[in-house]
C-alpha cells in the first residue's frame, strides 16, 4: 500500500511551523510513572519476537538526529515500557526474512495507569510529495516518529518505511513563520493549496483520473474525443476528416486501422533475385498489420491499437494526412526514429508516449520525437508524454500553424517545444500554437523555446526549467497567461546577448504576461503588439490546486 501527498505551495506562502519541544520524557522520569504493556504480533496472529518497540511523545519532531532508543520484544512478543503521563505514538517495526512490517499505536497515560494491548504489525507505507521551494529548504517531519526529510531540488520528497497508522505530517520553513497539520489515513491522497497568504489553508483529497477505454470502433467515441479540442487546432478532425488541395477539412467517416504487431519493417526473401549459387536477396518490407502499415494509409485513417506495447521505428515515420493515432486505453510507447510532418494536416495524437530515441547524441540530426513543419496545419497533441530526446522533443516550424498541445509532459531534454526556426535562418510569421495544461520538467534549457509566429500559453506548468520558462524572441508575439512558473527565469524575451549583457534588439519578441503565478523573477510588462487570439477557451486560476492538477493529469493516461 502507498500514500502519495502532492502538495504545491507558492514562496508567498511556503508551509512552515512554529517552534515546537521535544523535551518530553520518556521512561525514566521524575514525575509518577504508568506503565505500557504490550504484545506485538505479525499479521497471521504469530507472536513477533525481538521486534523494535519505540515510544515518543505523539508531538515529538525530529530535528535530524536519530537519538530516540528502541526496545526489543521477548520471545513472545511481549514489551513493557515505563512512562510519565501524557499522550504518546508508539512505533514498532520488525524484519522478519527480506520483509519488513511495522505498526503505530498511539497512547494516552493518566496517573498511575497501565496500558495493555495488542499491537498487529501491517505492511509499510510511504508519503511522497512535492513542494513549491522558497527562500530556505523546507522540512517535512511525522509528528511523533523520528522522520525528518528535506526535499531535492525540484520541491521533490519522499517519506518511506512508514508503518500502518494515521499521521499528522508537518510542512516548515524556517523563514516563515507559519503552521500547517495534515491528518493521514492509510491510503489517503492529500493536497494542499497555501498560495494565499490571505486566505486558510486547504486541504484536498485526490480526484482518481479516469482512463479512456479502447473505443472498439465506435465512431462516436471519435466525436466525443474532439469535442475536447481548444485553442488553435479546433476544426482538426483526424480520421473524421478529410484535407482538399486548398487545406480545406471536411467531415468524412474513414477507415479503422488496428495496429496489431509491435514489428516495423520484415526482411524477406525477393525471390527475383537469386545469385549463381542460387541464394535469394533479401529486402525489407512494411509489416502487415504495424503502426508505419496504418499510417501510410491513403485517406482517413483512425488508428487503434489492439495491445500496449513499445513501437521501435526503424526509420523516421512520415505521415500521411488525415490521421488519428489514438492509443487511449492502452499503454504505447513509440521509440527508434521519430514521427514526422510534411504538409500532411489534419492529425490527433492521443495518449501516446514517446519514449528514447535510437540517436542519442546532442547535434542537430538528432530527430525530435515529433516533427510539425513545412506548412502543416491542423494538429492536435493531447495527453502525450515526451519522456527523453537529446535536444529538442517536439518541434513546431517552417510555417505550420493550427496547432494544440495539450495536456502532455515534457521531460529529460532540453527543450520541451520548439516554435519556429531562429530568425537568421528563416522568418516565421504565419505560424501560431496553442499550449495550455502541459507539464515541463527536467529540461536543461528551456520549456517553449519561440521564434516568431504567435504563441498562447496558458494553464501550463513550468517546474524547474533550468533557463526558461518560455522565450518569446524573434518578434514572436506571445500571450503567457495563468501559467504556474517554478524556476528562476519565467520568460525570456532575447534570443541573443551582447558580451557586455546588453540585448540584441533584433531578436526580441514580444510578450503579455497576466496573472501567472511566479515563484521567482519578476513579469514582463509588454501588450504582445496587441496580440489575442481569434477563438472562446476559459482559463483556471494559476494556483497550487492548478500545478497539482497538471502535474498529475497531464501525460499519457
Amino acid at each position: 500500500m502507498s500514500r502519495h501527498a502532492f502538495i504545491p505551495a507558492s514562496v508567498a506562502m511556503l508551509l512552515a511551523l512554529a517552534a515546537c519541544s521535544n523535551d518530553g520524557k520518556v521512561a525514566g522520569g521524575t514525575e509518577a510513572e504508568s506503565t505500557i504493556a504490550l504484545q506485538v504480533q505479525l499479521a497471521d496472529g504469530t507472536p513477533a519476537a525481538n521486534a523494535r518497540v519505540r515510544v515518543l511523545p505523539d508531538d515529538y519532531l525530529s530535528d535530524g538526529v536519530n537519538d530516540a532508543e528502541w526496545t526489543a520484544s521477548d520471545g513472545n512478543g511481549f514489551v513493557e515500557m515505563t512512562a510519565e503521563p501524557g499522550d504518546y505514538a508508539v512505533e514498532v517495526r520488525n524484519v522478519k526474512g527480506s520483509v519488513a512490517s511495522g505498526a503505530v499505536l498511539n497512547i494516552s497515560l493518566d496517573t498511575n495507569t497501565s496500558k495493555v494491548d495488542t499491537v498487529k504489525l501491517g505492511e509499510l507505507s510511504t508519503i511522497e510529495g512535492f513542494v513549491f521551494l522558497g527562500r530556505s529548504a523546507p522540512v517535512i517531519r511525522v509528528a511523533g516518529l523520528d522522520r525528518y526529510v528535506v526535499p531535492d531540488s525540484t520541491g521533490h520528497f519522499v517519506i518511506d518505511s512508514l508503518p500502518l497508522g494515521d499521521f499528522k505530517v508537518n510542512f516548515a520553513d524556517t523563514l516563515v513563520n507559519n503552521s500547517v497539520t495534515l491528518e493521514f489515513a492509510p491510503g489517503d491522497t492529500l493536497y494542499v493549496d497555501c498560495t494565499d497568504p490571505e486566505s486558510e489553508i486547504k486541504v484536498f483529497k485526490s480526484q482518481d483520473v479516469d482512463s479512456s477505454k479502447f473505443p472498439e470502433k465506435d465512431w462516436s467515441e471519435h466525436a466525443a474525443l474532439l469535442s475536447q479540442i481548444e485553442g488553435y487546432a479546433v476544426g482538426t478532425l483526424g480520421a473524421a476528416g478529410v484535407t482538399d488541395s486548398l487545406g480545406n477539412i471536411s467531415e468524412a467517416e474513414g477507415e479503422i486501422c488496428i495496429v496489431t504487431t509491435t514489428e516495423d519493417y520484415l526482411i524477406v526473401e525477393d525471390t527475383t533475385e537469386v545469385d549463381s549459387a542460387g541464394v535469394a536477396a533479401t529486402k525489407a518490407v512494411i509489416a502487415p498489420g504495424s503502426l508505419r502499415d496504418c499510417a501510410y494509409r491513403e485517406g482517413p485513417t483512425w488508428v487503434l491499437f489492439k495491445e500496449s506495447g513499445t513501437y521501435n521505428l526503424q526509420s523516421p515515420l512520415r505521415l500521411k494526412k488525415d490521421k488519428t493515432f489514438d492509443g487511449r486505453g492502452r499503454d504505447v510507447r513509440i521509440a527508434g526514429m521519430g514521427v514526422l510532418t510534411d504538409g500532411s494536416s489534419n492529425l490527433v495524437f492521443e495518449n501516446i508516449t514517446f519514449a528514447a530515441p535510437a540517436i542519442t547524441v546532442l547535434d542537430t540530426s538528432s530527430r525530435r520525437a515529433l516533427s510539425i513543419h513545412n506548412g502543416t496545419h491542423n494538429v492536435w497533441v493531447d495527453h502525450c508524454t515526451f519522456e527523453e530526446y537529446p535536444l529538442v522533443e517536439l518541434d513546431v516550424k517552417r510555417g505550420s500553424y493550427g496547432v494544440t498541445i495539450s495536456w502532455s509532459r515534457f521531460e529529460n531534454a532540453q527543450t520541451g517545444v520548439l516554435f519556429g526556426l531562429a530568425g537568421d535562418i528563416i522568418k516565421e510569421t504565419s505560424q501560431n500554437l496553442t499550449a495550455h495544461h502541459n507539464y515541463f520538467a527536467g529540461l536543461s534549457n528551456d520549456g517553449i523555446l519561440s521564434h516568431g509566429g504567435e504563441l498562447h500559453a496558458y494553464n501550463n506548468f513550468f517546474d524547474g526549467v533550468e533557463k526558461s520558462g518560455v522565450v518569446c524572441s524573434d518578434s514572436a508575439r506571445c500571450l503567457v497567461e495563468n501559467n504556474i512558473f517554478n524556476n528562476e527565469m519565467p520568460v525570456t524575451l532575447y534570443r541573443w546577448y551582447n558580451e557586455d549583457g546588453s540585448p540584441v534588439d533584433s531578436t526580441v519578441g514580444f510578450v503579455s504576461m497576466k496573472d501567472n503565478l511566479l515563484t521567482a523573477g519578476d513579469a514582463l510588462d509588454g501588450d504582445a503588439l496587441g496580440y489575442k487570439p481569434d477563438y472562446k477557451y476559459g482559463v483556471d486560476i494559476a494556483d497550487a490546486d492548478n500545478a497539482w492538477s497538471v502535474k498529475t493529469g497531464s501525460g499519457a493516461r
